[in-house]
């Protein structure tokens, strides 16, 4: 992508209301458990390997959270579901647009390199990461797998895969809800959202239909610091999502689904200078939407399902990369999907699932940055099929379990960047990719699981924008056509157990990754790059999460990663040498929280959380810069629930008001002398925030 600046692609939106990994990681009691009986944890039914398995039983690091835990704890989106995940982070850039690190995976350039479904939905991005914001209501579970799952999810899942599953409806019950939110920023703006839903049975037992929709205004708080206008980046945000449900028979049911998002906003980033303003903004506007059908038949003993899906996007930015140089940019992309898969189900001693998988992708791109003379515009199509199998072998010891799988991938690229009235650049390519894994699991009783595991992923190369070329050409920098394919292996090491009468659950792995030709940045100027391909990064890490419960009233949970995530050799005509540590991933990452409830009396119930995150500063910029700080991130919440249906809850979160650079800066700024003027921009938490949320169910 040619703009690198950290106000598109670094910006990070602070933890408002962290989750609590007490939350991420358990599953309530049976409905007859009382207050003081302890919560079951470990087993949240997961579709980790398409198939439904307890998330314990799973020979994969991945964390779970229901809906019923993200409404709980009032998540905004699942920016704030993945920085509670050991190993995970994530980075609201604004205006509706995220990045996703995984396991020191990351990157803002090329297709995605961690996967991301929301349901059946493929969000592949075709040359950048696209990872569209979710807001966080009425969802079923999001499930965080880490390390490659190339396997079974296809291609840029090196890291790994987020999925949002939202909630299907329900036969013959009538049901809808509403919630309300304000807030105010110390030193910023207002914020309010009002988010609903009605779930309405048409047909018994056979067709019901679920509509969502949410309106919100997140607050600002940066400073245009040329005229002083305040809280720039405020974001308007509207959603609406509808699913229906249609059972013809007892074993054949099909969901159909849309969803719609919008967001639009003055300062489409959330980075700023350490006083907390900017001098120059791009206004954006984000659209997109995705459609898919899901069909699913059961056999006797297996499972038939069908997939289709279309994704498209519309972002457009226009504003200033720094003053005086206007930029005018303009992103399509549509995604199409099918997939058809057949799966074993029930107890058995070979479990096992085969699919086939087919993508049509398009992007279109407009850039205009007058000032430099770049006019140019660009056109790609992907056309890609998988086929995949992976397989699980219970030994005749039964605690001992093996599992292979591999997944054969073509992509066949057409792109062509023109710039206008000059020359024009192409590619027409095929990259392909055997991508195997290989699993080995022992469970010495059924309350815990050891595994060791090897997996492949893999992504797709891409052109070199024209107008990088020219800009290099201009000053010197000598810039490859095309970008190779990258490759990751991950080897893996880990235990789940549940311990001390099922009141503490532990999760563990240790990992090692090789991350072959990664694409990086080549600086240009300082807000224009090129792309070359690395040597590649070495990333070495640890997870542990310990939760426990020792009654229904209380839970505590204490979690957190160590990642040593380095370039493996020096890139020419970039900062990046060996040993320099990964773009956007911090070393050290911990949290911890408390979430206790009490009866009040024979109707209400009181609760109240509270959230300490902490991750050590990202040492790399996107091309040149400076570090960002260690950022830690308090919150508390305390609320009033009826039986009747109805609560409130007061919180606030940021509340030692960090103002810390949470990504590292941009590059550090001189006067005509040489003198030194200021760091440059990274994104800041949101400062201070006091907030009241009312919820109503019927």
């Amino acid at each position: 992508m040619l703009v690198s600046s950290d106000r598109l692609q670094s910006a990070m939106l602070a933890v408002v209301l962290a989750v609590p990994a007490t939350h991420v990681q358990q599953v309530g009691a049976a409905e007859t458990a009382t207050a003081e009986e302890p919560a079951v944890l470990g087993t949240i039914i997961v579709t980790a390997r398409k198939r439904d398995e307890r998330q314990l039983d799973v020979p994969i690091a991945m964390n779970a959270v229901t809906g019923d835990q993200i409404e709980a704890m009032g998540l905004r989106n699942v920016v704030d579901v993945i920085n509670t995940t050991p190993g995970a982070t994530s980075i609201d850039n604004g205006g509706g647009f995220t990045q996703v690190q995984i396991r020191g995976v990351s990157s803002s350039l090329g297709g995605n390199d961690n996967g991301y479904y929301v349901d059946e939905t493929p969000f592949t991005g075709v040359t950048v990461p696209w990872y569209p914001d979710t807001r966080s209501f009425d969802l079923e579970r999001i499930e965080i797998l880490k390390g490659p799952q190339g396997t079974l999810f296809g291609e840029g899942s090196m890291g790994g895969t987020v999925r949002i599953l939202t909630r299907k409806p329900v036969f013959n019950e009538f049901g809808a809800g509403v919630e309300l939110d304000t807030s105010t920023v110390s030193d910023g703006g207002d914020g309010w959202g009002a988010k609903g839903y009605v779930n309405v049975p048409l047909i018994d037992d056979r067709l019901a239909l679920r509509v969502v929709a949410t309106d919100e205004s997140t607050p600002g708080w940066i400073t245009n610091a040329a005229t002083g206008e305040k809280n720039l980046n405020e974001n308007d945000i509207r959603t609406w999502r509808s699913k229906l449900r249609f059972a013809p028979t007892d074993r054949w049911s099909m969901d159909l689904s849309y969803w719609k998002y919008r967001s639009e906003t003055d300062s489409s980033q959330n980075s700023s200078y350490d006083d907390l303003t900017e001098i120059s903004f791009l206004a954006g506007e984000n659209e997109w939407d995705s459609a898919s059908l899901s069909s699913t038949y059961d056999f006797a003993g297996s499972q038939l399902v069908y997939t289709f899906s279309d994704g498209n996007i519309e972002m457009g930015n226009q504003g200033d990369l720094a003053p005086g140089l206007s930029y005018r940019g303009d992103i399509e992309i549509g995604v199409r999907t099918h997939e058809l898969r057949l799966a074993s189900t029930g107890e058995r001693r070979l479990d096992w699932t085969v699919g086939y998988y087919l993508r049509d992708a398009e992007r279109i791109d407009a850039i205009d940055v007058p000032a430099l003379g770049l006019n140019s515009k660009s056109r790609q199509t992907n056309e890609a099929y998988a086929a995949f199998g992976e397989a699980t072998l219970k030994l005749p010891d039964p605690a001992w379990a093996i599992g292979v799988g591999i997944r054969y991938f073509e992509d066949k690229v057409d792109a062509v960047d023109s710039a206008a009235g000059g020359p024009a650049s192409t590619l027409n390519a095929k990259f392909d990719s055997w991508n195997p894994r290989v699993s080995l699991s022992y469970k010495p009783s059924a309350k815990a699981t050891l595994y060791a595991s090897a997996a492949r992923g893999f992504r797709s190369g891409q052109l070199q924008p024209i107008s990088s070329i020219l800009l290099g050409q201009q000053f010197g920098v000598e810039l490859p056509v095309a970008i190779d394919a990258d490759s990751i292996w991950t080897y893996e090491l880990g235990l789940k157990s549940v311990l001390i009468e099922d009141t503490l659950l532990f999760e563990g792995a240790v990992f090692h990754s090789d991350w072959k030709d990664v694409a990086v940045r080549v600086p240009i100027t300082p807000q224009i790059n090129g792309l070359t391909n690395s040597d590649g990064t070495t990333n070495d890490g640890v997870e542990l999460s310990v939760t426990y419960t020792p009654s229904r009233a209380l839970t505590l949970q204490l979690g957190g990663s160590y990642i040593d995530a380095t370039y493996s050799e020096d890139v020419p005509g970039t900062p990046l040498q060996k040993g320099t540590p990964v773009y956007n991933v911090p070393k050290t990452s911990l949290h911890a929280s408390a979430s206790y409830g009490w009866d009040i009396g024979e109707s209400l119930r009181g609760t109240v959380n509270g959230n300490i995150n902490h991750d050590s500063r990202r040492e790399t910029s996107l091309t040149a810069g400076s570090p960002g700080d260690p950022i830690t991130l308090a919150s508390l919440r305390v609320g009033l629930e009826s039986m009747q249906g109805w609560a409130i809850y007061l919180y606030g979160n940021n509340l030692t008001n960090e103002d810390g650079a949470i990504n590292a800066r941009g590059p550090t700024e001189f006067d005509g002398s040489g003198k030194f003027l200021r760091y440059g921009p990274a994104n800041r938490p949101q400062p201070r925030t006091f907030g009241v949320l009312v919820r109503y169910e019927y």
